[in-house]
């Protein structure tokens, strides 16, 4: 519990998003026809904005697994990424608390993970665990109120999903005016580019990440990281 005193502080921006970022969710799932369970299971297993919002989408279309299994993979592809940065400095961790902190893990919490003014005393991978479970306990929070504010006051929930975009430029914003290499930054937005013009908007993702991925690999090893 003194933990999560601790590094509560640092979440209360993200506490603040989620809550209308969940609410928004929660409103969309009761919008389609489903109830607080659905929402309550799909932000608890799943816990990715992202692919939740993009998820619902194919509920409306005919059950395609492939389908499902594709975008999961391109959607959530940048969770390697966010893996690859802790690779030593998570070494002897817990298994436990590795797969917990991974679990937690989400855009907001790895954004907070990279901030280089922790709360002394507190060892990184608690750091991380009490940041992500905090986190974790919003969005779950919020989506389920969501279903209920959706049930109360009708709501027209279009445009709803653009959230997670809008979002997620705030955050590529805040990290390239806060850490001092852009390489990735600008890798990720040239390679984004370069396969939408060459594979289009249907097909780009994956050979951008794939592009992505190698870059960044051979940065830190040119870096030294």
């Amino acid at each position: 519990m003194s933990l999560l005193k601790k590094v509560f502080p640092k979440t209360i921006p993200v506490l603040i998003t989620y809550f209308f970022l969940g609410i928004g969710f929660g409103v969309l799932v009761k919008s389609m026809g489903y109830g607080s369970l659905m929402s309550l299971l799909m932000s608890g297993y799943i816990y990715a904005g992202a692919m939740q919002f993009a998820t619902l989408g194919l509920f409306q279309n005919p059950f395609q697994i492939f389908d499902i299994i594709l975008l999961a993979l391109s959607v959530n592809l940048r969770y390697l990424f966010y893996s690859i940065s802790f690779i030593h400095q998570l070494k002897g961790t817990a298994t436990w608390k590795q797969l917990l902190i991974y679990h937690f893990c989400s855009d907001e919490s790895y954004s907070l993970y990279l901030s280089p003014d922790r709360p002394k005393g507190i060892k990184l991978e608690d750091y991380m665990l009490g940041i992500g479970f905090l986190n974790f306990i919003y969005w779950i929070g919020a989506s389920v109120l969501g279903v209920y504010i959706g049930t109360i006051i009708p709501i027209d929930a279009t445009g709803i999903d653009f959230m997670m975009t809008a979002l997620f430029v705030i955050i590529v914003m805040d990290q390239w005016e806060s850490r001092g290499d852009k390489f990735p930054t600008l890798l990720g937005f040239g390679a984004s580019i370069l396969c939408l013009l060459l594979f289009g908007p249907q097909n780009f993702i994956l050979p951008s990440m794939f592009i992505i991925l190698v870059g960044n690999l051979l940065h830190r090893r040119r870096a030294g990281k």
